[in-house]
């Protein structure tokens, strides 16, 4: 019975404590006072810009002082922000406005100036990101492409009518993803399309979605665009190669920037284009080709060698006669991450690309012909176009 009580008497003990330790800490949090640790809601500021009026003593803005202009704006703005918060309080208090002591602030409007890819790591401001320079290039390949005679015509691209082709790509023997060229001649306009896809194995650790589209138009202008996603990785860039002007308008869309280059020659090509035209050249063993390449970073003369013929095994157990053709290794552009390339080209008419070997710092890449499917061009004698499926 006794220890029971004990029990009980120590229970209570207890639990007195325990209302007695609450309340002496709920006392002392009271003395310290109410804490809001929300963020601050700041009051809204007007602001007013005056368009009406343009100003006149506007210097001209280039490259050198984009960024002093970008400034200058944005301390214009606190400014005009400042008085008019000032003036708002003023009326609110009964009081009549401040007078001040200078004309207001006009808000002028600067051009977005042309800037190098150099510059990419610097912060630049822009007030419009290129949309205006990209509707005069357009404007300018519209107007020009039925005045002006062809310097290139598809015939030194693509003799056929269209022509699809798919590959499969391994990555130390394992299958990683797949590649889709495909290319077609509209009434004269050579378009080609490049897409590359990692399978579902390597998308859930490193997935890949890359597309390259050209087009030629009026065989004076050349226009490619470029979409990436490698991983982390993602661009999104375009470029008009202008032949007879010889320079280059590029224009990367994710940062907002763009520039006017000079080429050389009127021989630059894109990569698609260039790998086209090397296909319907008169090769020859122990020779080179040089192609003049702009791939959407910078120019390069590249030499392609042609090393010797072999003989390829396909995935179908089929040998084919080739030939193996070494492309140099570029600085920049969309193979900068890749070594040399050795090309196997079918030793035939139609000079099919069946097999492509190159390194990167995963390891050997071989990407290996699977399908091929060509339309000839429609031939007088026969009633419409010809389809041949290529017994690769």
């Amino acid at each position: 019975m006794s220890i029971q009580s004990d029990k009980i008497r120590t229970l209570t003990v207890s639990i007195g404590l325990s209302v007695v330790v609450h309340l002496l800490v709920l006392m002392s949090l009271g003395r310290f006072g109410n804490y809001n640790f929300t963020p601050p809601v700041n009051p809204l500021r007007a602001v007013m810009v005056d368009l009406t009026k343009p100003g006149a003593d506007a210097a001209p803005v280039t490259d050198s002082n984009s960024r002093k202009t970008s400034l200058a704006d944005n301390v214009a703005e606190d400014v005009t922000d400042d008085r008019d918060l000032t003036q708002v309080q003023g009326e609110e208090a009964g009081m009549p406005p401040a007078v001040p002591e200078k004309g207001p602030v006009e808000a002028k409007t600067v051009e977005p100036a042309v800037f190098s890819k150099e510059k990419s790591d610097s912060i630049i401001r822009i007030s419009e990101p290129a949309t205006a320079p990209q509707a005069t290039a357009s404007r300018h390949v519209a107007s020009a492409t039925a005045l002006l005679p062809p310097l290139r015509t598809a015939g030194e691209f693509m003799l056929s009518k269209s022509e699809k082709l798919s590959y499969l790509i391994t990555l130390l023997g394992v299958p990683v993803g797949s590649v889709e060229l495909e290319a077609k001649n509209k009434n004269g306009e050579v378009w080609i399309t490049l897409r590359t896809r990692s399978n579902a194995a390597l998308s859930s650790v490193y997935p890949v979605d890359d597309i390259m589209e050209t087009r030629h138009i009026g065989g004076n202008f050349i226009i490619t665009k470029i979409r990436q996603q490698e991983g982390t990785f993602s661009r999104d860039i375009g470029f008009t190669i202008f032949l007879r002007d010889k320079r280059v308008f590029w224009i990367d869309r994710t940062r907002n920037r763009y520039s006017n280059e000079t080429i050389p020659n009127s021989e630059v090509l894109d990569t698609l284009s260039s790998f086209y035209y090397l296909r319907n050249r008169p090769l020859q063993v122990g020779k080179t080709e040089l192609l003049h390449i702009y791939d959407g970073d910078t120019y390069a003369p590249v030499p392609v060698e042609i090393l010797r013929q072999e003989e390829v095994r396909l995935r179908n157990l089929k040998k084919v006669d080739c030939l193996l053709l070494r492309h140099v290794k570029q600085d920049g552009g969309i193979f900068r991450r890749t070594g040399d390339m050795m090309i196997w080209l079918t030793n035939d008419e139609n000079r099919v690309p069946v097999k492509v070997e190159t390194s990167t710092p995963l390891g050997n890449v071989t990407i290996e012909l699977v399908s091929a499917e060509t339309q000839k061009s429609v031939n007088p004698a026969s009633s419409g176009p010809e389809r041949i499926n290529h017994p690769l």
